[in-house]
């Protein structure tokens, strides 16, 4: 890593000090027993109609917990049952924190959102059109998605930019900026435009500009080759509701995009943190959760990463989820009424935006 960057990276670590903020332990006083007990009924049923083995889910409001379990076990074999400390894997909600460190490049001058990424990555092919991190980061940039097994890929990689040639060599699917196509591969060349600007490991980064600022403990990149201390077993559900095994797989690939465990209580974390004053600058902020505009002057639903929305009632809500083998979650923020909920299991499950509000509207009446 060139020194000016070390002292840059030094000087964001410093001005993240006191950026980290533990949830406040306990339950408001508000909320009866009763509409915890509705809640956990909710989920509880969405969980055994798709058989899915275990479940975590915690709710924030104003910076403080007001319900946070597990339901079901984390791993049936050893009969451990599933609490909100279960490292479940999150899939696309690990594009979250890839877009969190990216902004805080750009809090720092590191990066710049419109530039194109040959700049940043001198392996990107010059055969094809300029693609900038905003478009990779709101999924207009025509880079491609998964085919075929690549979800399931066992292969090991020793850096982003050597996985980065599942795909690189191959044709856009539009030219950039004028259509929305979900990418989790433009998510790894994120990841590897980090890795090159930084000459540090994607992993290192994000622990350094967004897990350790924000005091999530509890969050680290999925490897089949390490020990990681409550991590959930994966389970595969059959159309049938048969639970098996799910099969193996390697993360390696895809950290940027999909490849993080975390339990529901830091991803709740994070959907505070993120916009606690002195994370982001306030431009970045409002970049963040902005939709962004395609060539043909329409706009898309997303900003840089998170999905915007508005409820029947009116209100504005943040939102992905995310889809693994052997995992899922779904992390949701209200941003005016200062609640988030996090949900997380460990076999694919339906967790998406109406069954999130379902949860959210339980502590919102």
């Amino acid at each position: 890593m060139h020194k000016p960057i070390v002292h840059v990276l030094v000087a964001l670590a410093l001005a993240s000090t006191g950026c980290a903020h533990r949830l406040e332990r306990g339950v408001l006083a508000r909320h009866s027993g009763a509409e915890i007990d509705e809640a956990r009924a909710f989920v509880d049923s969405m969980r055994l109609a798709q058989s899915l083995p275990g479940v975590g889910v915690t709710v924030v409001q104003a910076g403080r917990p007001v319900w946070s379990e597990g339901l079901g076990v984390a791993d049936r074999e050893h009969a451990v049952a599933a609490t909100p400390a279960t490292k479940f894997r999150v899939g696309s909600v690990s594009k979250l924190f890839t877009a969190a460190a990216l902004m805080r490049l750009v809090d720092a001058g590191l990066l710049d959102l419109d530039t194109p990424i040959r700049k940043y990555l001198p392996r990107y092919p010059s055969t094809l059109p300029d693609v900038t991190l905003r478009q990779l980061a709101g999924h207009t940039s025509g880079i491609r998605h998964y085919r075929g097994v690549e979800f399931l890929s066992t292969a090991e990689y020793a850096s982003l930019s050597d996985a980065i040639g599942i795909f690189i060599g191959d044709t856009l699917l539009f030219p950039p900026g004028s259509r929305y196509s979900y990418s989790s591969y433009g998510y790894n060349l994120i990841g590897a435009v980090i890795e090159t600007v930084t000459g540090e490991p994607f992993p290192t980064m994000v622990d350094r500009l967004v897990f350790t600022p924000l005091g999530m403990l509890n969050t680290v990149p999925d490897s089949s080759g390490r020990i990681i201390l409550g991590r959930a077993a994966l389970y595969r559900v059959a159309a049938d509701g048969n639970v098996t095994t799910a099969p193996s797989d390697n993360l390696s690939s895809r950290w940027p995009s999909g490849g993080y465990l975390s339990t529901t209580q830091d991803l709740a974390q994070f959907g505070v943190g993120v916009r606690r004053p002195g994370f982001l600058t306030a431009k970045s902020l409002s970049l963040m959760f902005a939709p962004q505009r395609l060539s043909t002057g329409s706009t898309t639903q997303v900003g840089i990463g998170w999905r915007i929305a508005t409820d029947s009632a009116g209100r504005v809500y943040y939102h992905h989820g995310g889809s693994s083998n052997g995992g899922a979650a779904f992390l949701l923020v209200y941003p005016i009424q200062e609640t988030v909920v996090a949900m997380g299991s460990n076999a694919l499950g339906s967790w998406s935006a109406p069954e999130a509000r379902r949860v959210a509207a339980f502590f919102l009446r």
